[in-house]
């Protein structure tokens, strides 16, 4: 009897002892899970051009218009688990080079937002895009995740920064440049210039025509 009492303490023991191990190797599973989830959230910063150059036609219709037409398409489907965020440049001053600025921060819960400045923005300035770009990117740092930069513009640039010095760092740190050309289609060396852009960050170039094409481009990175 002694040495059956003896032996079920042992039992008991290594038991629990297993129990211990197994519970810590649950819980690191499950973090492990976590971290693999949280690194497929997807972040989409929208930059967005309402510089004075907007108020030019494409087949008779501003822009501007064909770019808001855009924008709400994207706004209504793209998922919604997508973060989302709104970056416009020359909206806001006459003139100025560094007129950029972050409109709506990325969330999950920034559609209304979005949709309110989409129906009120009327273009005005420059076109930084090369200091836009550059925000996004600074914008993006932050999160972990699929991250996205996508570029609504007829792509004339008149800021301090060419785009293409933007480049590299989007690449460097895992951002992928998608551009929506909105306008001056028959402007061959322009539509070449964005579209080398976009594919050096592993992006891609459409005209405004085909803005839903891009829609299962953020789908498939859910």
């Amino acid at each position: 009897m002694k040495y059956l009492l003896v032996g079920l303490l042992i039992l008991g023991l290594c038991l629990g002892a297993y129990s211990g191990i197994w519970k810590q190797g649950a819980r690191k599973v499950v973090t492990q899970n976590i971290a693999q989830e949280e690194s497929h959230d997807v972040y989409l910063e929208v930059i967005w051009d309402a510089s004075g150059s907007m108020w030019g036609r494409e087949y008779g219709v501003e822009k501007i218009i064909l770019s808001k037409e855009v924008l709400k398409t994207l706004v209504e489907e793209v998922p919604a688990s997508i973060n989302m965020g709104l970056r416009i440049f020359g909206a806001r001053r006459v003139g100025d080079i560094n007129d950029s600025f972050l409109a709506v921060p990325i969330t999950q819960n920034s559609r209304g937002k979005i949709q309110n400045f989409i129906t009120n923005i009327k273009p005005l300035g420059k076109s930084p895009i090369g200091l836009s770009l550059k925000e996004a990117v600074a914008d993006l740092e932050k999160y972990n995740g699929n991250k996205f930069i996508l570029l609504v513009s007829d792509g004339i640039e008149n800021g301090d920064i060419p785009p293409r010095e933007i480049v590299d760092n989007i690449k460097e740190k895992g951002i992928v440049l998608h551009i929506i050309h909105i306008g001056e289609l028959n402007n061959a060396d322009l539509q070449k210039t964005l579209k080398d852009i976009a594919e050096m960050t592993g992006g891609k170039y459409f005209i405004y025509k085909e803005n839903e094409e891009i829609i299962p481009t953020f789908k498939k990175s859910e």
